[in-house]
């Protein structure tokens, strides 16, 4: 039995051609019914022989579309034990897609990512499932009967418009077809996987049929999270990496006539599972700087990342004629997403913080395209209209003995304050300061000198400073206390206040001396031991109107035979309203007087913008002959600006509206629109009538790249993410092949190499540091997956191995901004290998299948991005981690 009769059982026979005998077939496509331009008689003929996409808005053969575009079929899919973006970017080259959260997840294509926390920015890599535009926290999504993934690489603002500045990522599910099929299909493995699928399809009259498909995933975490605390009050603790996900969809299709149909589907998604973990790596962590132990420590109260999501699309097809054809899509979706996750890696009572999200936005997404196609010209063209509501919540969350312990760190200050005043008036009243010239620290270092008895006085002169003797008789003073509520420390500052009492006292008379001190320096903040346990809470409250329109036509010309030239032009107009608000925290109802620690409350205030651009691409493609094609384009791609979330409009000293004097006006706070221009060239074709070849080179130059960094400006209580604009070019080249190496042995690999410039304005990092404007340049990364597929013959049914190596060089070094404890975290900065592989057997009648599968077969374990939000504050930091070795088993029944 062929490749082909098993990937595909409905495909024709194999052919001679090595394309349409074993590697296409290993990534079959059918083409969207309905889409753009017919096909010519020849890919008709062989329409189950190629690899189908729809990167240019019309169905092709991807090895004769001029365009960079990876395909990834459903039997990849299957093959790999995919089931979300994260688990195909391995096949496709430059191509990333984060597998950390769900709802804050983000594409990085060609080595540029998204941020993806602020509801009032966008991503820089358009996501589409089923045609759709999908917003942030909805672009992952669970692959249930996933027909194929296309990833389009470089600018694609002409064709697919909102946010492709780097590119697209286009899901394409299978829809209802004629004939009545299904499946029903298990997988189980390693931590308890359990992981549920099962499809339908048949006829309901003879041109109304219905594809109902439903997946269940769900899986143990791996490593187990020790947390013991009463915050959780009984509340689920979760295990690092727990997985409970479902997803549905009901599509049906009525064939209204030889030239017209409609397809209804609707899609529900619910996700209830871990949060990130928040592997510490301070002294205060479960397992201070080991992050690959069993155990960790997470005492978030009430944590977990959730999402509810729904969406109905209803699509119109038309053709009317041979020429010309039209479609009309309008899609609405809806999500509800909580994502509640550690901030200090500890279960430390005294140094905790989470940060909870609450985000509950709509999307109404509409596209008329139109369609010409003959034997010498092709013409797609259309409107696109979206409305977008947001609504996002975003709370950061302490405990009260996380507060008196930042209300700890201003009476050291304050004290070390007098310190400092005492030991300048020490050196003024010993003349050291005039004999000096009025220079402290020289004052400081002849005072050393002196202490020491040195024999020349001026010896210490550039070794000692003034800020080193404040220090020193700080520290000799006993008074710099790790907590208030420490009886024996308190009392100890309470004398130095002149206020003489000792430590039983302040234990016996519990908030007394607290409320003393409170009542004599005016500050409500200083409170008792009383208070401990409970919750303060502080919210940034954001809401978004966001608008966008475009129009776009596209022109493919067919010059000869071989040569064909395309351009095309889009207009992009995107409207975004937004506003900010943050509250006064409802612990000032406990404890009257008190406000604010972290932000200021600030009132509503709404901003207003619009941002437009004419983006546009031009290229040509020439078919040497049937095997071999080159091709090169130059295209424009932008991304509109936007809001940053946590950045508001307001000081964040008192919450006051910043008015900008030239105005009268509030500061304009929004970030700059990205653009980007992409040269390529590159080439498809078959070599040596085995090798199946793409390879491409490209220069991207990237103005205004949108990054998000945890920073730490001067008067912010602890580090937010914040959008900093940055200017890149990046060089690289991607090259792909497969090699038929026998009629049942298929080896391949994909490969990148990419080197990035980039610069950066100025900012403060997470620690507080002003990082200046700069520049870097990252060294030339390599990343490769290596692939085979044999077919033995056993004698009986079908067998195929399957096997993948995965290897991604690091380019963390070339990271801007970040603080020093990071390069202490193990492994952050190795190099990724990961080796998995499949063994499936198929009965002689299709019906059966069952594979024995295994990931990360070599068990290596990588530490993610690293957390410092609450480094400076706190003192904690933390990482994530991989999970590793995985095996398990899958069992289908086809019918």
């Amino acid at each position: 039995m062929s490749f082909q009769s098993i990937q595909n059982s409905s495909a024709t026979k194999l052919k001679k051609k090595f394309l349409a005998k074993t590697i296409a077939a290993a990534l079959i496509a059918t083409p969207l019914v309905g889409y753009a331009a017919e096909e010519s008689e020849e890919d008709k003929a062989n329409i189950d022989d190629v690899i189908v996409v729809t990167a240019q808005k019309r169905s092709q053969n991807v090895m004769k579309v001029p365009v960079t575009v990876d395909s990834i079929s459903a039997e990849t899919i299957k093959q790999s034990g995919s089931i979300m973006l994260s688990d195909i970017d391995k096949f496709i080259p430059g191509f990333d897609f984060s597998d950390g959260d769900v709802t804050q997840a983000g594409v990085t294509m060609r080595g540029v990512s998204s941020p993806n926390i602020s509801v009032g920015g966008d991503p820089s890599t358009a996501t589409f499932f089923d045609g759709v535009y999908l917003p942030r926290a909805a672009q992952n999504v669970l692959f249930s009967d996933m027909q194929r993934v296309e990833v389009l690489k470089g600018p694609q603002g002409t064709l697919f418009g909102k946010n492709a500045a780097m590119g697209v990522v286009n899901m394409i599910p299978n829809a209802p077809q004629e004939e009545f099929e299904g499946f029903i299909k298990g997988s189980f493995g390693t931590d308890n996987l359990q992981r549920l699928e099962g499809m339908v399809n048949f006829g309901i009259t003879d041109n109304v049929y219905l594809r109902i498909n439903a997946l269940n995933n769900t899986q143990d975490g791996y490593i187990d999270n020790v947390a013991d605390s009463p915050l959780n009050m009984g509340e689920k603790v979760w295990d690092a990496g727990e997985k409970d996900h479902q997803a549905a969809r009901v599509a049906l299709k009525w064939d209204v006539s030889d030239k017209t149909n409609i397809l209804l589907s609707y899609d529900w998604d619910k996700l209830d599972q871990a949060p990130g973990a928040a592997i510490g790596l301070s002294e205060y962590a479960e397992n201070p700087r080991d992050p690959f132990a069993d155990t960790f420590a997470n005492d978030v109260v009430n944590g977990g990342e959730s999402r509810d999501m729904t969406a109905t699309t209803l699509k119109f097809e038309h053709e009317f004629n041979d020429q010309w054809s039209m479609m009309f899509t309008t899609s609405y979706r809806e999500w509800e997403t909580n994502n509640r996750i550690d901030e200090d890696g500890t279960q430390d009572i005294t140094r905790y913080l989470d940060t909870d999200n609450h985000e509950d936005s709509d999307i109404f997404y509409n596209e008329l395209q139109v369609n010409y196609n003959s034997d010498k010209f092709n013409y797609v063209g259309g409107i696109t209209y979206s409305k977008e509501d947001v609504h996002q919540t975003t709370y950061i969350n302490v405990t009260t003995d996380t507060v008196a312990r930042l209300v700890t760190g201003d009476l050291n200050g304050q004290v070390k304050g007098v310190v400092e005043g005492e030991v300048y008036n020490g050196l003024d009243q010993a003349g050291l300061i005039d004999m000096a010239g009025g220079d402290v620290d020289t004052a400081a270092a002849l005072y050393a000198c002196t202490l020491q008895g040195a024999p020349d006085p001026t010896a210490c002169i550039g070794q000692v400073s003034f800020d080193d003797v404040v220090n020193q008789a700080y520290d000799d003073s006993g008074l710099e206390m790790d907590h208030i509520w420490n009886a024996d420390e308190w009392a100890n500052t309470l004398m130095a206040m002149g206020m003489g009492v000792d430590a039983d006292f302040v234990r016996q008379t519990g908030d007394l001396t607290y409320d003393l001190a409170a009542l004599e320096f005016g500050e409500a903040l200083i409170f008792g031991p009383s208070f401990s346990g409970m919750m303060w809470s502080e919210n940034f409250i954001n809401n978004g109107e966001f608008t966008s329109y475009g129009i776009y036509s596209d022109f493919d010309f067919q010059l000869t035979d071989k040569w064909n030239v395309f351009f095309g032009l889009r207009y992009s107009e995107d409207e975004k309203d937004f506003s900010w608000e943050v509250s006064e925290t409802q612990f000032a109802q406990v404890r009257p007087g008190v406000s604010n620690v972290l932000f200021p409350p600030r009132e509503e205030l709404w901003q207003s913008k619009t941002w437009s651009k004419t983006t546009g691409r031009l290229g040509t493609g020439y078919q040497i002959n049937d095997d071999h094609m080159v091709f090169a384009s130059v295209a424009t791609g932008y991304k509109s600006g936007g809001f940053d979330s946590l950045n508001s409009p307001h000081s964040e000293a008192d919450g006051s509206i910043i008015i900008d004097p030239a105005t009268g006006e509030p500061v304009d706070v929004s970030f700059e629109p990205e653009e980007s221009v992409n040269f390529e060239i590159g080439y498809k074709g078959v070599l040596f009538d085995s090798v199946r070849t793409t390879f491409a080179i490209f220069h991207n130059i990237l103005d205004d790249r949108q990054t998000s960094k945890n920073s730490k400006q001067p008067d912010q209580a602890q580090a937010l993410p914040t959008i900093v604009n940055e200017d890149m070019e990046i060089d690289g080249f991607e090259l792909g092949m497969d090699w038929q190496v026998t009629d049942t042995f298929v080896t391949g690999f994909v490969t990148e190499v990419r080197s990035t410039d980039i610069e950066t304005e100025e900012f403060y990092n997470d620690v507080g540091t002003l990082i200046p404007a700069g520049s870097s340049s990252s060294d030339t990364n390599t990343s490769y997956t290596l692939k085979a597929d044999w077919m033995p013959d056993l004698g009986f049914g079908t067998t195929v191995v399957h096997l993948d190596y995965v290897f991604r060089e690091n380019d963390r070094g070339a990271i801007i901004g970040e603080d020093e404890w990071v390069n202490e975290i193990p492994h952050y900065f190795d190099d990724t290998e990961l080796l998995n592989a499949r063994i499936s057997w198929i009965s002689e009648s299709d019906a059966i299948e069952i594979g024995i599968w295994g990931k990360n077969l070599m068990d290596n374990r990588y530490s993610g991005a690293p957390g410092g939000r609450t480094k400076d504050i706190l003192g904690t930091g933390y990482t994530s981690v991989n999970r590793g070795l995985e095996a398990g088993i899958d069992i289908q029944y086809s019918f």
